[in-house]
Order: structure tokens, then C-alpha cells, then sequence
């Protein structure tokens, strides 16, 4: 399965590439405190993809941290949880309990 998602990601970037190539047409980008005048299509497209990529990869490792983490907390309780499901099944009962009120065994 891994190598299967291995080469469509392959075959994507391939596409995405082929296209790319395409577009040679030059244009001017007005980006917050830079503004270039010549810079081809291709090259717009390709850095809005890369940060849009990073900015994706950014929000699912902290997704997955966080998960990771709350696993891990989870796991520690019920550990202590089974600890003390064990301690209270394991007390000595009382034999007073079985005793008649006579006295008798």
C-alpha cells in the first residue's frame, strides 16, 4: 500500500510539473513588502503550492502531536485506573462477615 501511494504521488508531482512547464507567460506578483515585475507563472504557482503544502504539513504534525500526547495522558490514567481496580479486588475480605450471630462457625 505504501508503495502504491509512493508512486501517485509521484505521477501527481510529474502532472503538476508537466503543467507547469506550460506556463511561461511572465507576470508581476504585488506581495505584502515585495513586489517583483518579472516572474513567470510557473514560478508563482509552484511557491504558492510549496507553501500551501507547508502550511498543511505544519497543521497535521501539531494535529498528530496533540493526539499523540493525549494518548499518551490517556494511557497513564487507565494504567492507574487498572492499579486500582486490582488493589481493591485483591483486599482481604473481612471473615467476621461469615460469623452467625451465635457465634458459631
Amino acid at each position: 500500500m505504501k508503495l502504491v501511494k509512493i508512486f501517485a504521488g509521484l505521477v501527481i508531482l510529474i502532472l503538476i510539473l508537466a503543467f507547469l512547464t506550460q506556463n511561461t507567460n511572465i507576470v508581476a506578483v504585488d506581495l505584502i513588502f515585495v513586489e517583483p515585475k518579472n516572474v513567470k507563472v510557473a514560478n508563482v504557482m509552484l511557491g504558492a503550492i510549496s507553501v500551501g503544502i507547508l502550511i498543511g504539513f505544519g497543521v497535521a504534525l501539531t494535529n498528530i502531536l496533540s493526539d499523540k500526547s493525549e494518548i499518551r495522558s490517556l494511557k497513564i490514567k487507565n494504567r492507574k485506573l487498572s492499579d486500582e481496580l486490582n488493589d481493591l479486588r485483591n483486599v482481604a475480605i473481612d471473615e467476621g462477615i461469615y460469623d452467625t450471630e451465635d457465634g458459631e462457625n
